[in-house]
Formats: C-alpha cells, structure tokens, sequence
C-alpha cells in the first residue's frame, strides 16, 4: 500500500493536502473508537468467561460431594470421578481459551491503541502549532513596511526559517499517518489470526478428550442401560412387598412354636415379627440365623422406670455376650447397658401387674419390669434369658475383658461388643466402631486396679472403679467420673476401663501414676483437708463436686512449693509424712537445710526385678540378711535407694520414695507393659540428674527437670504447684517441657504432656519443633505418638530443614515412612475441591495402629540400623496387620498395602 498524501502538495500546503489531512485524521478516530469497543467487549467476554468457569467449577465441586453419597458402589463411584475428571479437563482448556484471548485481543489490540495511535494524535498537536506559527510569519512579513529594510530582512528570515520548520514537521506528520494506516491491518489481523487459532485448538482439545472417553461413554451407557432393567425389575418385586407381612407373620408363628417346644428356634425373628410398625429391622434379618451364637435376643419391648411416675417406655432391647443393652428407636447412637452381668440375675414372670405379659429381670442392686408384646414375645424373651444366664453360668461369657477391645479368637464371640459384627458389637463408650486385629499381648483391666491406690476411687473411696482420668492417671467411680466430665477436657480427660480402646502410650502413664502418688501431691495439705468435706461414697452430689472442684482445679490441698513441710525438710502438724514422698532430704540430719536439689530419672520399668529381689530376700540371700544391694542401671528407684552415694548426701531429692515399700506385686504378670522402654539414657549414677541451686526451684523449671529426667510423679506436682506447660527454659535454647522429654527419649512422659494440652509445635531457638528432634534423634515411637496427636511435619527450621529432609538424611526408613504416610493422609482427606474430608483413611489407621502395637510390643523391631548409608529392601515396617515397604527414600511415598496373616 502506497502512501495516500502527495509529498508535493504536503510542500506547499495546498488545500488539497489539508482535505486529505482531514480525511486521514478523521479515519483515525473512528479506528480508535473502534478498537476501544473491541477491548471493551473482549474484556467483558472474558469476564463472564471466568465467570461461567466459576461456576462450572462450583458445579463440579457438587459433584464431587455427590460422589460422596455412592461410596458404598465402586461402580457408581468410579463412574462419576471419570465424569467429573472430563468436565473438569474441558474446564482447563476454557480456562486457556480465555487466557489467550487477554494475551492476544486484549494485550495486542490496546498496546496498538495506546502506543501507535496516541503517537500519531501527539504529533498532530505539534504539528497544528508549527501551521499555527508559520500563518503568524506568514501575515507579518506580509504586513511589514517596505520604508524600513531591517524590519524587512527580519521578517524574512522568520517566515524562511518557519516555512522550513513546518515542511520537516508536514512530512513527519505524514510518515506517522501513513505507517499507522499500513500496520493496522497486519496487527489487526494477526491478532484475531492467534484468537481463532487458540480457538480451534480449545476445541481439538475438547474433542480429542471426548475421543479418549469414547469408549468409557459407550461402557457407560451400556452400565446405566443395565441399572435402568434392575431398577424395572426391582420395581415389579417391591409391587409384591405387601405379602411380605403375611410371611413374616407365620415365619414368627413357626419359631414361637419351635421356641415353646424347647427347639432351637429364633427368637429374634419373632421379635423382630411381632414388634409392630416402625420398628427398625434387626440385623438378624441380613445373615442366616444359624450364626447366632446361643445366648442371643433382640428385639421390642416395654420398660417401667423407677422414678415415682412408674412411665413405660418401648426400647430396643439386645442380650449378647452375658450383657443386656436396650436404646431408643430414634435419637440414640450408643446402647445403655442395663445389666453388666447377667450371671448375678435372675428372671421371673410378674403375675401381680396389671399390665399383660410382664416379666422381671432381678439383680443383686435392682430389679426391671419389662413387657412384651404378646404371650409368645414373653416365652420367647423368657426362655432366651434363661437359657443365656445358664450358658454364661455353664461356660463362662466369651465377652472379653481386654483393655484394648480385642475379641478372642473363639467363633461365639464374633459379635462381642469390641468386635465387628451386630447392632452393637463394636462401639466404645467414645461412639467409635471398634474393628477387631490380629490379638496381641492383653492387658486386663483389672490389672491397673492394682497399681497402689487404684482399687479404690481416688476421690471418694467406693471400691468398684470402672472409669479412669487419663490425664491425671487415677481410677474413679461412676459417679466421680461424671463430675470429671463436667470439668471438662482441659482438667480431666475420662475413659471407661471396661468398654473404650487403650492405647499403649495412655497404658503406660496410667501404670507410673496411680491414686496413691496423685493423692500424695494434691491431698498433701493434710490440715486444709480435715477442714473440707471430704467426698465419700454415698455423699450428696454437691458435696462430691465441691471436692473435685476444689482438688483439681482451685488446688486447695497442694502443698506450696516454698514451704517447709512441702520441702519435706521440717515436717509439722499441717502435713503428714505422705507430703515427704515428694520431697524428702537424703541427709540424715534433718534440720540441716540441703545445699541444692535434683530429680530422679524414674521409671517403674523393672517390677519383675523387685519380684525377683523380693524371691531372694525371702531365701535369705537379700539385704536383710548381709547380702549386697542391688545397684543395676535397670533397677526401680527401691533399688536404688538402698545404695546412694556418699556425693548425694546434701541435696534435697525430689520425687523420691514413689512407690511405697508395701505394693503387694504378688503376680510377675501384674503389668506386662514395662511403663516406658525406649528411654535408656541417663541412668548411670544411681539415676540422679545434675544438681541444681535453689534459686531455680519454681514449678516451670520443675516440669522441665522433671520431664528431662521422664519422671511423671514430679512432672504431676509441678502442674499441681501450677507450672506453665509451654513454659521456655532461656539457659536451654528456650525450649519447652516437650522439647526436654522429647531429648530425653522418653514416650510416656511426651504422652503425659500431650494429654495435658502442651502446644505439640512449640519451636525453640532454632526453630526445632518437637517432631524435628524426634526425628534427628531417630525415635520412632515420639514420632509416632506426635503424629498421632497431629503434630506439624512441615514447620521448617531456621536452616529450612523439614523432619522429613533429616530422615531422608540419616536414611531412617521407619520414620520416612511415618512421615510420608502423615502427609499422603493429609493429601487424601483434601478432596479437589478443597474441603476436608472427615472420615480418615482407614490404611493409614491401621498402619499407624500396627506402629503403636510395635512400640510397646517389639520395640526391637524398631531398632534399625541408622548409620546405613543406603536403604535397602530390609528397611520395611512389617506388623501383625499390615506392611508399609520403603525401597527409595527420595521417592514419593505410595499407598500401604495391608495384608491379613
């Protein structure tokens, strides 16, 4: 294309040039209009472009959450993540379409507007006043008088040099018109070109998606051709469904008869036949009955409160396992258990009521009425309890008493409460289904009532704890418990002994305490104490509140720790000698007042070397007789205190005496969990820590010294005295109380912490949290216990290592794996749209179960070799239910396989 404007007439200025100039100009501001309606609608295409992706993805998202609803059919499941994924996939490629469309139209057009057409309008300004300054010299050489020379020659010279100016302007002027009228056609059309073109391939890319799920749609829709003829088919049989009450009806009439006849009838078929409308079907209905186990029988029936007002009240009842539950239709997750113990009942029919088929079920604390719904709900419900308390009589229940909710390996108990099977096999009293593992080694329960003080309540004496605060590491009643709840999670954590899950870590705090050393700190003012009411076993509800409240969190009865008799250095009428198992003073003088204190590092891990030493002593082989002490680095604090060295002699040791000479361990199996294993360290001299100067007793470094040396005893009392859990101890690193069991290899004194709510992510002065040092120091049962109480793995430290980067380091596959399987839960439970998901993944609990088993089970088997170089195939976690195998530190972690041996 040519240049439209003659370079001659442009010389001349002639009115020919200035007619094209107007033309020229005139055409250039309706380019611009133009083009700025072009970027305006683009944006706007581009905006309710974004706009309609939004939405698309909150569309998908929905149907994320609808994928939710068939979890239970992989086919429709799957079906609807393929689904999801290609709508998903033609969202990302609209997302592109729309990111071209900014970098071409919108970038190209407006860099064309603002810089090539604001350049050509910028030198029309300069060139209207160059033609504005040469009409001026123009005029006034034309009006100069001839008479005066010099006004002549100036005026000439003016117009010269201005006629020069706006010729060189005429023509720049010119070249900006006519290179602006030449390049917007190739810019326009370029840039539209590169629109289009990103066009054709958005929708290439659509239909080579739709071609790679070709053959998924015609599988699909062959799938959903086959749901629609079950659902056809369905629909003929549910137009039958109406006979199914007359079937059920003679099938409870067959089995009345059978049950009457002492055949070995149903009876939670007829239950479940004569229970009326509404009722919820039983489980007996899903699975043959022949499985049921002999002492089994649910269904409806009427129970008379025992309030005055004598109500009845339609429960769901269950006889299982020795047990009699009953709930409420509607509204009630958890079954109440009526009777603990059907051996200690009776039954008898109730001939004095005026209500119809009534009967009593009498144990030695109480009695409840019951009514059936029909003479033969009665013989039914009748002859099923006689029948279940002579065989519980016979043959002993099947219902396990292990602490771990473990079933035994027996077919009758398959559907033991702790086991997965029936309406209320497998819940705890904490709502969670309870699904049975490979057994391990049991810990009864009755086991931890005979650690000192705990077959008593610890707050009011009744003889028959069930309940437990694990925090505090003590045994309640039912009735204390409850007062403990009201405390809430923060003072008192309670579980049931009898029908929750134990974990190892919990275990093992509950085995170093007791009620007697909780007691000892917290009931240590003796004088405050007989001026309280104490609670006992059948006090008012007021009175037993007004003590735990006063106990646990006003602390009233802990003994200062500046006091004299809280020292155990000048015992007074105001405390008693208990308060001296705390603090006592080696030095035989007692009114010498030590120069400096210090903890011991305890642990009640070496009870059958007492029993062993009690074995002895009875031989008259042991100290009572001339024989040597017993000084071993394993031995229990007894041990050690029959031998202290001379150097000890003037310091105030606290926490000594823990355990009284009078335990009573009668049987070597009393507690077959050792209270603490991994924490080896520091148990030369005697198991004395460094001394310190009385300047630095206060409650905070208490806990702290207390948590270095894995002693819960005095980590308890410097809580009581109220030590500050997260407190940061300056002279080291200002690390927390965690930090230091965590240094100090310990897993229950970590446990006892994170019960009491320490902050599990607490840096130090490097930025080390505690799941960092727990990792440098390859402990894979701290690690695992944080995990388990949701520590961080991501908080860097100050040199931006990660726990994962130090593992990987020191080729510690155990804890990589750990870590990994952390993060790839994590990973899981945020689905694409970004929510939480709320039900865990079930291989990575059991995995992480199977860890928990290891640590207090085959802790051996957690002992690798950490000094390899290069992991190798051995370098597996290998348990009773499931195996994780780690062949490449580096690479991305993949879904545990579990296997069933």
């Amino acid at each position: 294309m040519t240049c439209k404007i003659d370079f001659s007439e442009c010389l001349k200025d002639s009115p020919k040039f200035r007619l094209r100039l107007e033309q020229e100009e005139s055409e250039i501001d309706h380019l611009e209009q133009k083009l700025e309606k072009i970027i305006k609608m683009c944006s706007l295409a581009v905006d309710s472009g974004k706009e309609y992706i939004r939405n698309q993805s909150a569309f998908a998202t929905s149907l994320w959450d609808l994928q939710k609803h068939f979890q239970d059919d992989k086919s429709s499941t799957n079906a609807l993540a393929k689904l999801i994924h290609c709508l998903q996939e033609m969202n990302k490629f609209h997302t592109t379409l729309l990111d071209q469309a900014n970098r071409t139209v919108l970038k190209n057009l407006t860099s064309f507007l603002k810089k090539d057409v604001k350049e050509v309008k910028d030198y029309k300004q300069i060139f209207t006043k160059v033609s504005e300054n040469m009409d001026v010299a123009v005029y006034k050489n034309s009006q100069v008088n001839k008479n005066r020379p010099v006004d002549i020659v100036e005026a000439e010279n003016l117009l010269s040099a201005t006629k020069s100016c706006f010729n060189h302007a005429a023509l720049d002027y010119v070249n900006y018109i006519t290179m602006l009228q030449n390049r917007k056609r190739h810019e326009i059309l370029s840039t539209l070109l590169s629109y289009i073109q990103a066009c054709s391939t958005y929708f290439h890319q659509g239909s080579d998606l739709c071609e790679d799920f070709g053959e998924f749609f015609k599988t699909l829709d062959v799938e959903i051709g086959n749901m629609r003829g079950e659902y056809n088919l369905l629909d003929k049989q549910m137009q039958n469904r109406h006979t199914c009450v007359n079937e059920l009806a003679d099938n409870g009439e067959k089995s009345l008869a059978s049950l009457s006849s002492g055949g070995g009838g149903t009876p939670s078929l007829v239950s479940n036949a004569s229970g009326g409308g509404g009722g919820e079907p039983s489980s007996s209905q899903q699975q043959p009955y022949t499985n049921r186990p002999p002492n089994y029988m649910e269904g409806y029936l009427f129970k008379r409160t025992s309030n005055a007002f004598k109500t009845w009240n339609r429960r769901w009842f269950c006889m299982r396992d020795n047990k009699l539950f009953y709930r409420k239709r509607t509204g009630e997750e958890l079954p109440t258990v009526m009777e603990e113990d059907l051996r200690l009942c009776t039954v008898r029919l109730l001939a004095d009521s005026d209500r119809r088929f009534c009967f009593e079920v009498i144990s030695p604390t109480k009695s409840h009425i019951l009514q059936a719904d029909s003479e033969g709900m009665l013989k039914a419900w009748f002859k099923a309890l006689q029948k279940g308390i002579d065989s519980a009589i016979q043959h002993h229940s099947p219902y396990s008493n292990d602490m771990r909710g473990i079933a035994s390996q027996s077919p009758t108990n398959e559907n033991a409460p702790g086991g997965s099977g029936g309406e209320f096999g497998g819940i705890g009293s904490d709502g969670l289904q309870r699904n049975p593992r490979k057994p391990v080694k049991k810990i009864n329960w009755t086991q931890i009532l005979r650690i000192p003080g705990n077959s008593r309540c610890c707050d009011c004496g009744n003889s028959d704890p069930k309940w437990a605060s694990i925090n505090l590491g003590i045994t309640l009643c039912i009735a204390c418990s409850g007062v403990h709840r009201s405390l809430g999670v923060h003072y008192s954590k309670v579980r049931s002994l009898t029908l929750d899950v134990w974990e190892p870590e919990i275990l093992r705090v509950m085995i170093e305490l007791g009620n007697d050393v909780i007691n000892r700190v917290y009931e240590a003012n003796t004088a405050k104490v007989n001026r309280f009411d104490r609670a006992t076993d059948n006090c008012e509800i007021s009175i037993r509140e007004a003590w735990i409240r006063a106990k646990y969190i006003e602390r009233k009865f802990v003994l200062p720790l500046d006091s004299a008799s809280g020292l155990g250095m000048d015992p007074t009428p105001t405390s008693t000698s208990s308060s001296t198992l705390s603090f006592k003073s080696l030095d035989n003088d007692s009114s010498k007042y030590p120069e400096k204190w210090s903890i011991k590092k305890l642990r009640r891990r070496s009870y059958r070397k007492l029993l062993r030493k009690k074995t002895i002593d009875e031989e008259g082989e042991g100290p009572s007789s001339g024989g040597n002490t017993d000084t071993d680095p394993d031995a229990d604090e007894k041990d050690v205190n029959l031998n202290i060295p001379k150097k000890f002699n003037d310091i105030l040791l606290i926490g000594d005496n823990i355990i009284e000479n009078n335990h009573n361990l009668t049987d070597e199996n009393l507690l077959l969990l050792n209270s603490d294993q991994e924490s080896t360290s520091g148990e030369e001299d005697n198991g004395i820590m460094e001394c310190e100067e009385f300047e630095k007793l206060n409650p905070n470094y208490l806990l702290f010294k207390a948590a270095s040396g894995h002693n819960l005893p005095v980590m308890c009392q410097a809580m009581a005295l109220g030590a500050d859990k997260n407190w940061r101890n300056p002279d080291e690193h200002d690390r927390t109380a965690l930090h230091a069991a965590i240094l100090s290899g310990s897993v229950m004194s970590c446990e006892f912490l994170l019960l009491n709510g320490c902050n599990i992510n607490a840096v130090d002065l490097n930025g080390y949290t505690a799941l960092y040092l727990a990792t440098e120091n390859g402990s894979t049962a701290q690690v695992y216990l944080l995990l388990k109480h949701k520590a961080k793995y991501d908080v860097a430290a100050t040199n931006g290592k990660l726990p994962i980067d130090i593992a990987v380091d020191k080729t510690d596959a155990d804890i990589v794996t750990l870590l990994r399987l952390a993060q790839l839960n994590d990973e899981i439970g945020h689905g694409e749209d970004g929510e939480s998901y709320s039900g865990g993944d079930s291989t990575y609990a059991a995995v992480m179960n199977d860890f928990s088993h290891l640590t207090s089970n085959q802790p051996q088997r957690l002992q690798r070799n950490r000094n390899a170089t290069t992991p190798t195939a051995d370098s597996s976690i290998s348990s009773s239910a499931s195996t994780v195998v780690v062949t490449d530190l580096d690479a991305p972690v993949v879904a545990p396989e579990v296997h069933d041996e």
